[in-house]
């Protein structure tokens, strides 16, 4: 299954602001160095639940009021990634379909090579299934 998760990275010297997202989100998620980089910090929060309770409210309220046709477009289709797979079950196409949208969505994974290849991802689904 598919593990959506959120992240917030910031400089040590705004680590408390990572905190205090900790807190706003009712001390779910971590804050932990990030792997590779000496000086950054990362607020992470996993989970379709985390996400759908936590963090789309508060995008909607604060963030994408704010964003750009574009980017509200984007946040509308991640919101509709969430909610397929909130539903139960979902079929094998279904998941595919998340996949590919997941890879169109964030093609370059914000700079850093992505651990496996959309195709590879696709080849391990048929294998499994």
């Amino acid at each position: 299954m598919l593990q959506p998760e959120f992240n917030i990275t910031q400089h040590e010297s705004g680590v408390n602001i990572l905190n205090n997202f900790k807190l706003l989100f009712n001390n779910k998620g971590q804050v932990h160095k990030k792997s590779g980089s000496e000086n950054v910090w990362v607020y992470s929060l996993k989970g379709r639940s985390n996400l759908i309770n936590y963090i789309i409210p508060f995008f909607n309220k604060y963030v994408i009021c704010y964003s750009s046709k574009y980017n509200k477009e984007d946040y509308q289709r991640f919101v509709d990634i969430l909610n397929t797979l909130n539903k139960s079950p979902i079929n094998k196409k279904e998941f595919i379909n998340l996949i590919k949208q997941v890879y169109e969505l964030n093609p370059s994974s914000k700079g850093k090579k992505r651990k496996r290849t959309l195709q590879d991802v696709l080849d391990i689904i048929e294998e499994k299934t």
